[in-house]
């Protein structure tokens, strides 16, 4: 059988060769739907370009995919969350150091063939390695695809370890969220809500146990001021909204990042609830915001730039033939308490 040519792809996809050439090596100038054209007949074709003459000539793609989950139909609007902005801030300098090319890729999970669509991106040959964020990082069909394709992957915050998956960055977010529960209890609070963050994501999962099992220290934690999240301000609003009506409510909310606690916040602000006096509120992540906020958010720091330029220097690393290159290790966090959080009144 004769093997596809990039003149079968071209013809396929209905655009010029040198448009799949400018696909296949990552170009900026291809648009999105173009992308997706070529991406579709090379996926079609079973296409593969000859990789072997540029490998042996030493030659690299300097190219590393920042790939977005995004939720719903939007993934894009992840573009505009200040912890993935972080992130990329961390990756695209380290990438320019090296003279690397950053492309980020949005790739929604909830999207219909969601895991053709992630076939096909990690099939591109013109990137040498991917760095996949929170949600992607665990969801079942990316690492099934994963672990079937050998390549240079990171994973940020993942909850489970995979072995044959070993870069990861992140944080203990275990020991993060536990470590706030308990400056929250050490203020003398005890009646603690806790906003969850996406089913799905390891981050949110390792911090409701540590919330959970911090809360069982001092008798456990009350169900009923357990609220679903989406690591959005508008989640956090929705969730302070329900726990500030209730007949008691509770003396500190702890959300499971900073978006969703300043939705507490402006929910408090609105209904006249002062923080901290009346009410204490706590997240994690210290995005930027977190000290922009009145009051300033008491949070637990992560290290973002420098989790994203850790992924991007591993990817550079193994991209140039040093393939005994550990993964990066777990990053240290650190509580930063500001002035959101107080001993409860009376």
């Amino acid at each position: 059988m004769t093997k596809p040519t990039i003149h079968d792809v071209a013809r396929a996809a209905g655009v010029s060769i040198k448009t799949v050439s400018r696909v296949l090596n990552g170009e900026p100038k291809a648009s999105a739907a173009t992308r997706e054209k070529v991406m579709e007949a090379v996926s079609a074709l079973n296409y593969s370009p000859n990789l072997s003459a540029r490998s042996l000539s030493g030659l690299r793609n300097y190219m590393m995919a920042f790939v977005l989950g995004g939720e719903a139909q939007k993934p894009s609007l992840s573009l505009q969350n200040e912890y993935i902005a972080a992130l990329q801030v961390g990756a695209v300098t380290a990438a320019r150091e090296a003279g690397y090319h950053l492309l980020v890729e949005p790739l929604g999970m909830a999207v219909e063939g969601f895991k053709e669509r992630a076939r096909r991106l990690i099939a591109m040959p013109a990137v040498d390695g991917f760095i996949f964020m929170p949600g992607l990082a665990d969801n079942p069909d990316m690492l099934e695809l994963l672990i079937q394709r050998p390549g240079t992957y990171v994973r940020v915050s993942p909850g489970r370890d995979v072995p044959s998956l070993p870069a990861t960055v992140r944080i203990n977010d275990y020991q993060a969220a536990f470590d706030m529960t308990r400056h929250l209890l050490d203020l003398g609070h005890r009646r603690i809500a806790f906003v969850q963050g996406l089913p799905g994501y390891g981050s949110a999962e390792l911090r409701f146990e540590a919330f959970r099992d911090a809360m069982a220290q001092v008798g456990g934690h009350d169900p009923a001021l357990l609220r679903p999240g989406a690591y959005s301000l508008q989640s956090g609003r929705e969730a302070g909204e329900s726990l500030l009506s209730l007949a008691t409510p509770p003396t500190a909310i702890f959300a499971a990042n900073d978006a969703m606690a300043m939705g507490v916040m402006a929910v408090a602000h609105r209904r006249g609830i002062r923080v901290p006096d009346q009410l204490s509120v706590a997240g994690i992540d210290d995005i930027p915001m977190a000290a922009a906020v009145w009051p300033s958010l008491t949070t637990v720091r992560q290290p973002l730039m420098a989790m994203g330029a850790a992924a991007a220097q591993y990817i550079i690393a193994r991209s140039q033939g040093r393939h005994d290159t550990p993964p990066p290790a777990t990053f240290q966090h650190e509580l930063v308490v500001r002035e959101s959080t107080a001993p409860p009144q009376g």
